[in-house]
């Protein structure tokens, strides 16, 4: 009897170690992700127009457009507009912003990232109370919701497959949405290129009707044209000094002069995923590709790493001003 006392003792000591290392470890875990989080909290009190410009700038270099959370260039944008509410780049910015914020918010619902989708809602809530977008993606966001509750709580069959199908159909519509909106703030005419990741072994440029000639040709004929003009959203003028080149919008692209193609990411061959990232960028005064950034997508994070990478590359002829453009980098995977 004394020996199975002593056993009981020995295993409650056992479960409350355990239970001491597993909230250690949690609150080592909420250490480890506090530093993220950490450079946006209470930035409209404690950070200069000037840091909060240069924050903002930073996160859009690095592709943090709306994530972190309290990390990211909107929140950035955010809080400097509340700091210096006349401020012309935040409040360019911020219109900038919004139409690739809606496609976000359309994009977390597709892929059932609900509590994501809540943050972006309340972040364009704070970009423009009245969006015209707003109302719609509430009653989204809180029907998709609803459905992945029914299927949850679901009993029979029957049920769940109901709940399962509501669930579905409100995500495919999430997506059709995010790929008409992307589609209408960047229109795909025939003179925009669809850049083809280079496989492991080569394959012909005829194979691809979709994709440019790879790079030996790129520069060859000169209808291989790097993009087009984003008219319907062009991007807005950010403050320049007095002797920067005026930008051009409205005109033809310059014409492509060396077209760097993307790698199929080597993480994600075993899944061998076919599909298109769209990248938006500034060719500058001296034909260089500045700002690249995401604006839709359909693969992971590492195609998007991939296409901005590549893209970064590319050279253009020289005009002397900057020009707002945009182009698609097709991805599928090596021929085996």
């Amino acid at each position: 009897m004394r020996e199975i006392r002593v056993a009981g003792t020995l295993l409650l000591a056992g479960m409350l170690l355990a239970g001491c290392e597993r909230q250690s470890g949690s609150e080592q875990a909420a250490e480890a992700v506090a530093p993220v989080a950490a450079p946006a909290a209470g930035l409209a009190d404690t950070a200069s127009a000037d840091e909060l410009r240069q924050l903002a700038g930073a996160a859009m270099q690095a592709q943090r457009l709306f994530a972190p959370a309290r990390g990211n260039a909107l929140e950035y944008y955010l809080a400097l507009r509340r700091r210096a509410p006349t401020d012309a780049s935040a409040q360019a910015a911020l219109v900038d912003l919004q139409p690739q914020l809606v496609i976000a918010v359309e994009q977390a619902i597709a892929t059932g990232r609900y509590p994501e989708a809540q943050r972006l809602l309340g972040l364009l809530q704070q970009v423009d109370a009245g969006a015209p977008a707003l109302q719609r993606l509430r009653e989204s966001v809180a029907s998709a919701e609803a459905a992945a509750r029914d299927l949850e709580l679901a009993m029979d069959a029957e049920s769940k497959a109901r709940a399962l199908q509501a669930e579905v159909e409100l995500r495919r519509q999430a997506e059709d949405s995010a790929a008409k909106l992307a589609s209408a703030r960047n229109p795909a005419t025939p003179a925009e290129p669809v850049a083809a990741a280079t496989p492991a072994a080569p394959t012909p440029a005829q194979s691809r009707p979709l994709a440019v000639a790879p790079l030996a040709a790129a520069a060859a004929p000169a209808a291989t044209v790097a993009g087009e003009a984003v008219a319907r959203q062009p991007e807005p003028p950010r403050p320049a000094p007095a002797s920067a080149p005026v930008r051009s919008a409205a005109s033809a692209a310059p014409r492509v002069l060396r077209q760097a193609a993307p790698r199929y990411p080597e993480a994600a061959l075993r899944s061998r995923q076919s599909g298109q990232v769209q990248v938006a960028f500034t060719i500058d005064g001296d034909g260089n590709v500045e700002a690249p950034r995401v604006v839709a997508s359909d693969l992971p994070n590492a195609f998007e790493r991939a296409a901005l990478a590549a893209v970064s590359r590319w050279k253009f002829e020289a005009r002397g001003t900057q020009h707002a453009t945009t182009t698609t980098v097709r991805f599928d995977p090596p021929s085996s």
